[in-house]
């Protein structure tokens, strides 16, 4: 019930606050047209039909259907057939007064920023600290060596204070260059240099460099989800996590056992009590798009150059098969045998077709720990030997790990993606028939035909992850509150032309990064649920984009008004009434175009991704 109420509180917060940055930048046309004594007909929150409002003096103050915009309706905005305009209609006015009205919103949203943005750093907005966390393995941050705990002190001269700020400079960077100064814990610093790559999953940019988490492994768990109802809470911190490697991290423990697909059993402290609880994974409605078989995490992707890798002889594209005796499947497959093994190491693997076996011998644990790290092992892109999830399909199927598909009905299997692309074609129910080759203990090996049903298969979920690690960052007097909320609402502006520059040069994926009044409303509503000085963080860089948007030169937008007073002002004249019915009508079709693909990208990425 608790839980009911307070998501409907944050949804009347989200309402309150989306409407509020419109109601604020209709509020700057207003007082802007009032001020430049132009009568106002209409005041609208909303377009479409009326829902209710009244009337005071001359304005018909309303709430309108579609919650999407807003506007102010001013006297003589319609042709006027001719006829003078009247002192209080717009027309009326000069270039200089209507370009102040036209401008008023914008002048408002930018205000709210200045004013706001200081109030909340002085009272302390919460961030994700921006300290490095797990580097992904072969990427550019793995490349440098840039190990978990250094804090970000800027990213390409830009001092930053969040860890969200690091990923937006290093995505809105130089896309050949990223420039890190970096503190250790004893804040010694050192710049190192990177060249990002381009992510395709996010669209933009990025170093490969994981956020750090919660130094004492506090929980995020979800509200209905299997971990709630086994009686774990947020704010519960782990110690320990049953089967699971102690040297990995917590996030890569939980890991561990979602990709076992077993219940997951963890001992957590909660105030001054330990409990033990058990969650069982609960099926998710999300169908799987996959039958339960995944690539093996044997690749080698990438190496460090250093004395053990010099000895061991492994090189990128090799296929690391076994690590003292253990075969490897999952990410943390290789920490783990190196952890577990002696002295003596045997490294089985292989090369271009070829196996070759190599003994490391008189490796300390320091040693074999470095090694853990010099490898970047990743799922093979091309093998077609499997991985089979636990609990699923393909499992109950007969498949095993390390098979090698060769055939799926009467199609070839080469590369893993051949499989993929033989089974997209498969409808829900359909059976069909798996060829594999099977390694058996002995060394010989046996071809296995299997019968699989492409069922409605779900994927299971725990609902719960350990926290990011997270602070309070503030500033100390009027004058630093200031200049900070200035630098915040600069930069917002800087990053939204940058995006849509790289959007235009093709260097982010616009169907990513661009949503709309969905994508606005989830976001709200999950900031919501931290407080009302993240929401209201959160508000103010919408009314920012609010502000750049409208400034575009787009007819029906704000802008589009402002370039035609500007070129009023240089030609002498207005622009005359058939070039401003057919920019009208080219900006409508822009605006209503730009709303149909936001909504899809929203519909798209919160429902099917």
């Amino acid at each position: 019930m608790i839980d009911w109420l307070s998501n409907v509180w944050n949804i009347v917060l989200v309402v309150l606050g989306i409407g509020g940055v419109i109601f604020l930048h209709e509020c700057g046309h207003f007082f802007a047209a009032r001020w430049c004594k132009v009568r106002v007909e209409v005041f609208s929150l909303g377009f479409g039909p009326r829902v209710f409002g009244f009337r005071r003096g001359s304005t018909n103050y309303q709430l309108a259907l579609l919650p999407l915009g807003g506007y102010v309706k001013m006297a003589g905005e319609e042709p006027l057939d001719g006829r003078a305009p009247a002192d209080d209609e717009l027309p009326s006015k000069s270039v200089g007064q209507r370009f102040f009205i036209y401008s008023g919103g914008v002048i408002a949203n930018v205000l709210t920023g200045l004013i706001v943005f200081p109030i909340l750093f002085a009272i302390g907005v919460p961030f994700d600290e921006p300290v490095t966390g797990l580097a992904e393995p072969g990427g550019p941050a793995w490349q440098a060596g840039i190990e978990p705990g250094l804090r970000v002190k800027s990213v390409n001269g830009t001092p930053v204070v969040s860890g969200g700020q690091i990923r937006t400079e290093v995505a809105l960077g130089p896309k050949d260059r990223t420039v890190l100064v970096l503190a250790d814990a004893e804040g010694r610093e050192r710049t190192v240099e990177l060249v990002p790559k381009f992510d395709p999953a996010q669209g933009l940019n990025t170093l490969g460099l994981f956020g750090a988490e919660d130094r004492q492994g506090s929980l995020e768990v979800l509200p209905d989800s299997a971990a709630h109802a086994a009686g774990l809470r947020s704010g519960d911190q782990l110690l320990d996590v049953a089967g699971t490697p102690a040297q990995l991290t917590w996030q890569q423990r939980l890991e561990c056992a979602r990709l076992a697909g077993r219940p997951l059993e963890v001992r957590v402290r909660r105030g001054e009590a330990t409990l033990d609880v058990r969650v069982e994974p609960r099926a998710t409605d999300k169908p799987s798009k996959f039958l339960g078989l995944g690539r093996l995490h044997d690749h080698v992707a990438a190496v460090r150059d250093n004395e053990l890798t010099a000895r061991l002889g492994i090189a990128p594209g090799d296929r690391l098969l076994r690590v003292a005796g253990q075969p490897l499947a999952q990410p943390y497959d290789f920490a783990c045998a190196l952890h577990g093994a002696g002295a003596e190491v045997e490294f089985q693997f292989e090369r271009q077709g070829e196996r070759r076996t190599v003994r490391l011998e008189g490796l300390a644990p320091a040693d074999r720990e470095r090694l853990a790290e010099s490898l970047a092992l990743t799922a093979d892109p091309e093998s077609p030997r499997v991985l089979v999830v636990p609990g699923t399909a393909a499992e109950r199927a007969g498949l095993r790990s390390f098979d090698r598909i060769k055939n799926v009905d009467q199609a070839e299997v080469r590369v893993f993606s051949d499989y993929k692309a033989v089974l997209d074609e498969k409808k829900a129910g359909e059976a069909f028939q798996v060829t594999v080759e099977r390694a058996e203990a002995d060394g010989s090996t046996r071809v296995l035909v299997l019968e699989v049903a492409k069922g409605d298969a779900t994927e299971l979920a725990y609902g719960l992850a350990v926290a990011p690690a997270r602070y309070v960052y503030s500033v100390t007097g009027l004058m630093p509150a200031l200049r900070e909320g200035a630098r915040a609402s600069w930069g917002f502006l800087r990053d939204i032309w940058v995006m849509l520059k790289r959007i235009a040069q093709s260097q982010v994926d616009s169907d990513k990064a661009v949503g709309g009044i969905i994508s606005i409303s989830v976001t709200s509503h999950s900031v919501a649920k931290a407080g009302i000085v993240p929401l209201l963080f959160f508000l103010c860089i919408l009314s920012m984009n609010l502000a750049f948007m409208n400034i575009l030169p787009i007819p029906v937008l704000d802008g589009g008004h402002l370039l035609f007073l500007l070129i009023e002002k240089i030609k002498g004249s207005p622009v005359s009434e058939r070039v401003m019915g057919y920019s009208q009508m080219v900006g409508i079709v822009l605006i209503l175009s730009l709303m149909v693909y936001v909504t899809f990208n929203d519909i798209r990425n919160q429902w099917f991704s």
